[in-house]
C-alpha cells in the first residue's frame, strides 16, 4: 500500500508551485517581449528556422541595395545619352548648313564651326557624367573622368556589375569606347574634323555626316540597352519585394505571439499558480497533531 507522508505531499506541492511559477514567468516574458522565442532553448527548431529566414532577408536587403544603386547608375547613363542624342541632332543640322553654304561664305562657316566646338565641349562633359563620384562611361576606373580634355579615353575596359538577385548579376555599362568610339576615331575626333572642315573645306563634310549618323545609331543602341537593363532590374525588384513580404510573414508567425491568445494563457497560468499557492499553504499547515486528534 502506497503511503503519502506529509513530507512527500509538501514536496509535491512545492514542485507544482515551482512549475507553475516557471510557466507563468515564461508566458509573462513572452507577453512583454511580444515574441514566442525569447531564447534558443524555447524552441531549438524554431530558432534554427528563424536564423535561416533572417539570413535570407539580409541577402534580399543587400540585393535591394545593389538594385537601387544599379538603377541610379543606369538613370545617369540614360539621362546623359539622351542629352548626347539631342546635341548630335543639332550638330547634324550644323553640318547640313555647312554643306549647303559651301566655301563661299567663310563668316557663316566660322560661326557654324564655333557652334560645333561648343557642342564638342558640352558632349565631352556629358561623356564624363558621373554617379556617386564615378564616371559612368569610364569602366571601372578609379579616376574622376572617362575622357581627358583632348577627348581621349582614359578609363579602362572593365565593366561595373551589380548582383540584384539570386544568380542575377547585371553589367551596368560598357567602356566609353563602346559608346563614343576608340581613340583616334571617336566622336570627339569626328567633331574636331567637322569643325576644321567647316572652316576650310565644307565640301568634304559628306563622309563626316555618314560617320556622325553611324555614331548616333550606336549611342541610341547603347541607350536602349541601358533601358532594357533598367526594366530587368525593376522586374527583379518586384519579385524580391514579394519574397521579402513572404519571409517577413513567416518570421513573424514563427517569432511573434498572438496577443489575445497569450493574454488568455497568462491569465490561466496565473490562476493555476494562485491555486497552487493556496494548496501549498494548506498542506504546510497540517502537523502531526492534526493526525492525533
Amino acid at each position: 500500500m502506497l503511503r503519502v507522508t506529509v513530507g512527500s505531499a509538501s514536496q509535491g506541492a512545492l514542485a507544482g508551485l515551482q512549475a507553475g511559477a516557471s510557466r507563468l514567468a515564461t508566458l509573462q516574458q513572452q507577453l512583454s517581449s511580444g515574441r514566442q522565442i525569447t531564447k534558443p532553448s524555447d524552441s531549438p527548431t524554431g530558432t534554427v528556422t528563424a536564423l535561416q529566414l533572417r539570413s535570407q532577408l539580409k541577402q534580399l536587403n543587400q540585393q535591394q541595395a545593389n538594385a537601387t544603386d544599379a538603377l541610379g547608375w543606369l538613370t545617369t547613363v540614360d539621362s546623359s545619352l539622351n542629352s548626347v542624342t539631342k546635341q548630335l541632332q543639332q550638330v547634324r543640322s550644323l553640318v547640313l548648313q555647312g554643306m549647303n553654304t559651301g566655301t563661299g561664305n567663310t563668316t557663316s562657316n566660322e560661326a557654324l564651326a564655333q557652334q560645333v566646338d561648343q557642342a564638342r565641349s558640352s558632349l565631352l562633359s556629358l561623356a564624363n557624367s558621373s554617379y556617386l563620384g564615378r564616371p559612368v562611361f569610364g569602366g571601372t576606373t578609379a579616376g574622376g573622368v572617362a575622357f581627358d580634355t583632348s577627348g581621349s579615353y582614359v578609363g579602362d575596359t572593365g565593366t561595373v556589375t551589380r548582383t540584384v538577385g539570386a544568380n542575377n548579376a547585371i553589367d551596368l555599362n560598357n567602356p566609353g569606347t563602346a559608346t563614343f568610339g576608340a581613340n583616334g576615331s571617336n566622336l570627339f575626333d569626328l567633331l574636331s574634323d567637322i569643325s576644321a572642315k567647316l572652316r576650310t573645306n565644307p565640301s568634304g563634310l559628306g563622309a563626316d555626316l555618314q560617320q556622325l549618323d553611324a555614331r548616333q545609331i550606336s549611342i541610341t543602341n547603347e541607350q536602349s540597352l541601358a533601358g532594357a537593363k533598367y526594366q530587368r532590374i525593376q522586374s527583379v525588384q518586384n519579385t524580391a519585394s514579394t519574397n521579402r513580404i513572404q519571409l517577413r510573414t513567416q518570421l513573424s508567425e514563427l517569432q511573434e505571439i498572438d496577443l489575445a491568445d497569450m493574454a488568455i494563457q497568462v491569465t490561466s497560468a496565473n490562476a493555476a499558480y494562485q491555486a497552487a499557492l493556496a494548496t501549498t499553504a494548506k498542506v504546510s499547515q497540517i502537523s502531526l497533531l492534526d493526525f492525533l486528534r
